[in-house]
């Protein structure tokens, strides 16, 4: 961390293209990822096609992890496959000033190599805080909405291009290319965090009670904000399919299965993905996005699916979902995850019933009103396969 300048404590980093530390952490606040002193690097392809779900508490190196401090180092191992197969890697921080004025406030991040501003238009009261993914919410009530504008990152092009003259690529040029979307989306997130964290004071806020929430594209955006940010409390992530809560394997294997697309490693946005992942062969990670999920444990994460979308590859989801549960029981804190996969809605239209179960979430882990956040609904009435049991071959231990 660095020292005070106007609008606040500057948080600091380097400039250079590289994975980012624990940067992103203020005076006073959670280390945006704990675990970067491990030191950890991604793993190999697999040699051979593993169509289960890949042990999440096996270091690459065979090791079998058995307490929550080596947790911190498998999650960062996750991380690293998430950055080299998937996203690449997320930066250090720059330097982040914050100003707020009135409503709006103003982050402002420099590099070596430039300047570019996040501008956000505060709404609401609470003490807890809300950061929407690019819309406005739906879900969650009660709290301060900073809203999170990706466009003034990276551009959400649905064409799978990406343009150098986006304002990420003033402060990290050479990264124009060699980088997918959530990646930078997600060094985003952390900066807005940055920047609230200098101004908390003056919003009246409560930054250990940071809640993400982000639909479809934006469902995936959240998940990876608040998968990739130790400082967010509460991930919610709604109908996110393919590359969010879907595993790759079970997406593939589930086309195979039915004949049904659904967004896979193959067919996805390769502007939010690097494009050397579109040639990847799914059963050959070392990773699945059961870990990507479980890479919020301890912290709570509310699922939401939709299963009358076949393009979501519900399945998929919830059996990833069902796997990363596994290790939400491993750290002790089994109801910090719930999931509803209630159907028969719109996309992003979310019923009662999924409205009451986030609510369930943000009572217990925003607000502290309540104790209880059991929230168990799997997808009903389609003809899925949700025998997530024969997919995981690794036994659950009880981390210490």
């Amino acid at each position: 961390t660095g020292g005070s300048s106007a609008g606040g404590t500057t948080a600091t980093g380097g400039a250079g293209a590289g994975s980012g530390g624990a940067g992103g952490a203020v005076a006073g606040g959670s280390p945006e990822n704990a675990g970067a002193n491990c030191n950890s690097s991604a793993g190999a392809l697999l040699s051979a096609d593993n169509k289960k779900l890949p042990n999440p508490f096996a270091m690459h190196d065979g090791t079998i992890i058995s307490t929550k401090a080596q947790w911190e180092c498998r999650r960062n191992e996750v991380k690293a496959d998430l950055e080299k197969y998937e996203i690449g890697p997320k930066q250090a921080p720059g330097t982040v000033v914050a100003t707020l004025s009135g409503k709006s406030l103003s982050v402002k991040i420099t590099t070596t190599s430039g300047t570019m501003t996040l501008t956000s238009a505060v709404s609401g009261s609470g003490s807890c805080v809300l950061i929407t993914m690019d819309s406005a919410p739906t879900l969650v009530t009660g709290c301060t909405t900073v809203p999170f504008t990706s466009n003034q990152v990276v551009q959400n092009m649905q064409n799978s291009n990406q343009y150098q003259s986006d304002p990420f690529y003033k402060v990290y040029p050479s990264l124009w290319g060699h980088i997918g979307n959530y990646s930078a989306w997600s060094w985003g997130i952390s900066r807005l965090i940055d920047g609230i964290e200098q101004v908390k004071s003056q919003l009246n806020v409560d930054t250990t009670q940071i809640a993400v929430h982000g639909c479809s594209y934006a469902g995936k955006m959240a998940l990876f904000g608040g998968a990739l940010d130790e400082r967010v409390a509460l991930t919610v992530v709604e109908e996110s399919g393919g590359g969010g809560i879907d595993s790759w394997r079970m997406s593939q294997e589930f086309t195979d299965r039915t004949g049904t697309q659904v967004e896979k490693i193959d067919n996805t946005n390769y502007a939010w993905f690097m494009t050397s992942m579109k040639g990847l062969d799914p059963y050959k990670l070392p990773h699945d996005h059961h870990a990507l999920i479980g890479m919020i444990a301890p912290r709570a994460v509310i699922i939401l699916g939709n299963p009358g979308y076949d393009w979501l590859g519900d399945e998929s989801g919830f059996k990833a979902t069902m796997a990363a549960v596994e290790i939400f029981k491993a750290m002790g804190v089994a109801d910090h995850i719930g999931y509803d996969f209630t159907g028969g809605h719109s996309h992003c239209g979310p019923p009662a019933t999924q409205t009451a179960s986030v609510k369930t979430f943000v009572d217990r882990f925003l607000k502290g009103t309540s104790t209880t956040s059991n929230v168990a609904i799997k997808p009903s009435g389609t003809s899925f396969d949700l025998n997530y049991q024969a997919v995981i071959d690794w036994t659950t231990p009880t981390l210490q």
